[in-house]
């Protein structure tokens, strides 16, 4: 059996979402947009009508709910607490069963006449009731993060296990579901799992009921010569682990992990994506994940109906979405909609993460910030990432014009001219800066003498002073800017990057472009500009 579409309406932040599923399945979206209320609701639903069937009747004390993500379940109706006849919450399941026919199953969640009762009403076809609500079997299982397992674990009945795992604690109890998987005789099949991923893998499981009350869990990896701890193993291994461990031990319908990436190395969220793959390709568990990596997105671009999820509905989702990377990795899904529909004039791309400064140089030289986007791409190893979201939004958006900028980090006339070649290409204008870095505008003699009314003189004294003092560091990070500028534009011909010592110079001190690079002379202004109101600063940048 699988599951073709879900529909949930009136869960917390979801208004209604319908959802076509695939073997593997990704919702992304910005902060507030319903991600997480989605997993949840599509668990709680699950799991009351569970409580529903184990109780025999359509009302029950909340106590008996395996899940509830808050102390009243009424309030998660969304907007307005669930009533008994007006409000109520649904979910609403299609599935192809076995032997190919269609099914439909629906959920409905109110609140019961007497108080703290849960009202539970379920209808549809009858094989896809029943295992929806087996309390044996769970449907669905519900991760909110995979980050950590405790140190030890000591041995619960399987009855607490599972309800432990429904509850939505499955990393609490990753050694017992392990044992677990021993004594069902499947640690074979859970091993040749997580072989796929990892091909030296190995585990031990060790407990003895008469004599110990914790239970013992130790693995081995290709490139160690004996076993470890489970809990001093590696993230990405521990992860890939509990993902196959849970499908394993329950067998469930659902697998819904809520931003399994959070606080993962990238390398390990690569890893957590073959996991996935190969859950989508050799188990007959589906996979629903929420997250806002952009890492995670792009390894299963061509493996995942991606979903795209605003204000708590579905803006988008399909096989071949293109555009979810390049808009996660800016930030601008939220914008996506405004940029599409030509509302936006300028979008400012910047290899900066704070936004202030060009944002500062932007308004006071009269551009309009209410038709201006502003991005960073992060840094200059990223510099093709913000020519391929120039393209982009080219495509989508012709009327946008795209500003992308980039400092300087003392590059020459010539090899900035080769960058703004390279930006026109794409419609987009380059904006370099004059001195070496954006802070440079913040940082001349005549806007540090408005900031502190100190005299010309004694500011140009200053600010050669701290410029002295501080040259061994500007020297270090002239030359290790201009390493970066031979790796990224003189690749094929590293003979005709310009030498760095005759560029640099045999000045003390350097030239006052080099200045803002030292973060001294930084933190040395900073003190001065906190005390000056805004207006006065933009005033003074002529």
């Amino acid at each position: 059996m699988n599951l073709t579409k879900l529909r949930l309406r009136d869960f917390k932040q979801v208004s209604n979402v319908g959802l076509d599923l695939h073997s593997l399945n990704v919702i992304v979206g910005g902060n507030n947009s319903g991600k997480s209320s989605v997993l949840q609701g599509i668990h709680f639903f699950l799991t009351a009508a569970i409580a529903s069937r184990e109780a025999y009747r359509d009302t029950f004390t909340q106590e008996m709910l395996l899940f509830c993500p808050a102390y009243k379940f009424e309030e998660l109706g969304r907007n307005s607490p669930y009533t008994n006849q007006t409000h109520k919450g649904y979910l609403t399941l299609s599935a192809n069963l076995t032997d190919g026919t269609p099914a439909d199953y629906e959920i409905v969640i109110y609140r019961g006449r007497n108080e703290g009762n849960v009202g539970c009403t379920r209808s549809g076809n009858s094989t896809l009731g029943a295992t929806i609500t087996d309390a044996e079997k769970l449907f669905s299982v519900y991760v909110p993060g995979l980050a950590g397992i405790p140190p030890f674990e000591q041995f619960r009945s399987m009855s607490v296990v599972r309800r432990g795992v429904a509850s939505g604690d499955a990393n609490l109890y990753l050694r017992n579901v392990i044992l677990q998987i021993v004594l069902a005789k499947r640690l074979e099949r859970l091993t040749k799992l997580v072989k796929n991923i990892f091909p030296g893998f190995d585990i031990d499981v060790r407990y003895n009921a008469r004599k110990e009350t914790v239970i013992g869990v130790r693995l081995r990896m290709v490139s160690a010569s004996e076993f470890r701890a489970l809990e001093l193993t590696g993230t990405g291994v521990l992860q890939a682990l509990q993902i196959f461990s849970y499908i394993t031990l329950f067998e469930p319908q659902l697998l819904l992990l809520d931003e399994p990436d959070s606080h993962l190395h990238p390398d390990n969220q690569v890893l957590l994506a073959k996991s996935l793959a190969v859950v989508a390709s050799d188990t007959s568990t589906q996979v629903i994940l929420a997250t806002h990596s952009r890492i995670l997105v792009e390894s299963l671009q061509d493996a995942a109906n991606m979903i795209w999820l605003k204000a708590g509905v579905v803006s988008q989702q399909g096989m071949s979405l293109d555009h979810i990377p390049i808009l996660l990795d800016i930030g601008a899904l939220n914008d996506f909609d405004r940029l599409k529909a030509g509302k936006i004039e300028w979008l400012f791309l910047s290899e900066d993460t704070d936004m202030n400064p060009l944002k500062v140089l932007a308004l006071r030289v009269g551009f309009d910030m209410k038709g201006s986007l502003f991005f960073s791409y992060r840094g200059i190893s990223n510099f093709d990432t913000a020519v391929t979201v120039a393209r982009f939004v080219h495509e989508i958006s012709p009327k946008t014009k795209v500003v992308i900028h980039r400092d300087r980090d003392f590059m020459t006339d010539e090899e900035v001219t080769r960058a703004v070649t390279r930006i026109e290409e794409v419609h987009a204008k380059l904006f370099v800066t004059e001195g070496s870095d954006i802070e440079s505008y913040f940082t001349t003699p005549e806007h540090v003498t408005h900031l502190t009314s100190l005299s010309a003189d004694d500011v140009n004294a200053w600010l050669d002073d701290i410029a002295t003092q501080n040259h061994v560091q500007l020297q270090h990070s002239f030359t290790r800017k201009r390493d970066e500028v031979k790796r990224a534009l003189y690749k094929s011909n590293p003979e005709n990057c310009p030498d760095t010592i005759s560029l640099l110079g045999n000045s003390i001190p350097l030239p006052r472009t080099s200045v803002s690079e030292s973060s001294s002379f930084r933190n040395c202004t900073r003190q001065y500009q906190r005390r000056q109101v805004n207006q006065r600063t933009l005033s003074s940048l002529q």
